[in-house]
């Protein structure tokens, strides 16, 4: 067994966003997303994986075809592989950080 701790991980980087492993497993891994406010991810996809994708604090909006929808901390959103990610932190300078939980099964990106 692993214990992981967010406070062990890397914090706010106003110059650009954070996206870092977290955990690993054998069938699954974890990434760690920080934005600072105004901060967003570039759309992508991850290929075969699924998305589990937990907001732990602040309030992400996820840009979908059908129009922003806010991901608030205690949230979960969970999208296929082939669906796009599109995700930012609306917050004025001086808001809340947001930090995201991103659980990838199969691991992402894919081992060789």
């Amino acid at each position: 067994m692993e214990i992981h701790s967010l406070a062990d991980a890397p914090g706010y980087d106003d110059a650009r966003f954070v996206a870092v492993p977290f955990a690993e497993g054998t069938q699954s891994n974890a990434r760690l997303i920080r934005l600072a406010p105004g901060q967003e991810l570039p759309p992508h996809t991850h290929g075969a994986s699924d998305l589990l994708l937990y907001a732990v604090e602040g309030e992400a909006t996820l840009d979908t075809d059908a129009g922003p929808v806010p991901l608030p901390a205690g949230s979960l959103a969970v999208l296929r592989g082939d669906e796009e990610l599109r995700a930012a932190n609306r917050a004025a300078p001086g808001g809340d950080g947001v930090t995201l939980l991103a659980f990838l099964a199969p691991p992402f990106p894919p081992r060789g």
